[in-house]
């Protein structure tokens, strides 16, 4: 089966050249442990192998999501955004569009709705949930999300996309974290030790220790170096 390079440096060798294309994989660790990171330069590198790629934004817009990287890395999503090599799907300017009262809940037909129209302009590549975690937040009933993430994969792994679902720890009920996880072929997991950031692969498709490696930020990206 081909597999689809993370970008990550030393992350693609602990998953046995990459990921499964058309697989689904759970992201989660606690804040400040480089999930965003990871997630942008998943899709960036999908757009520099041209790739066709859905950013599914959930708590920026578009115009934050490229500053932060400018400012990071240097890099930009623009470009490809204009070439149509990069379908974005800002659910935050969608829900904001007319403000929410406390008691109401997302429309999460409407957010398919868009997730699946950007789906089939792409017809492959990858596709990134940034944070796949709010929703949980917003929604009130954890089966609903449960059946959106189901639904998500499902019809990625038919085109052939490769999808990223970014979690936070603990920002859900456990027993939705872990039936997300129970869903997806593959979970990788962030942690603090110490003043270190730290991932590991937890599950996946393909044999895999259960080692924590270091990781790093640097101004080319974030590295993972692998611990023998």
């Amino acid at each position: 089966m081909k597999r689809v390079k993370t970008g990550i440096e030393g992350l693609d060798s602990l998953l046995g050249g990459g990921l499964m294309k058309g697989s689904s994989t759970v992201l989660i660790g606690p804040a400040g442990t480089l999930k965003t990171f990871i997630g942008q330069q998943f899709i960036y590198e999908g757009l520099k192998s041209r790739e066709v790629c859905i950013y599914i934004s959930i708590t920026q817009d578009f115009d934050s999501v490229d500053n932060q990287l400018k400012m990071n890395f240097g890099w930009s999503f623009k470009r490809y955004l204009k070439r149509g090599r990069l379908k974005f799907v800002d659910l935050y300017s969608l829900w904001m569009e007319k403000p929410p009262r406390l008691t109401e809940t997302l429309d999460l037909d409407k957010l398919m709705d868009a997730i699946r129209e950007a789906e089939e302009e792409a017809g492959g590549g990858r596709e990134l949930l940034h944070d796949f975690s709010s929703i949980f937040n917003f929604v009130a009933d954890d089966q609903l999300v449960l059946r959106m993430a189901h639904a998500i994969r499902a019809e990625a792994k038919k085109a052939g996309t490769t999808v990223l679902f970014l979690l936070d720890e603990g920002a859900q009920n456990k027993h939705a974290e872990e039936n997300l996880k129970s869903l997806c072929d593959y979970v990788l997991t962030t942690t603090f030790r110490g003043n270190e950031r730290k991932i590991r692969v937890t599950k996946s498709l393909t044999k895999h220790g259960l080692e924590w490696h270091d990781l790093l930020l640097t101004e080319e990206g974030v590295k993972v170096e692998v611990m023998l």
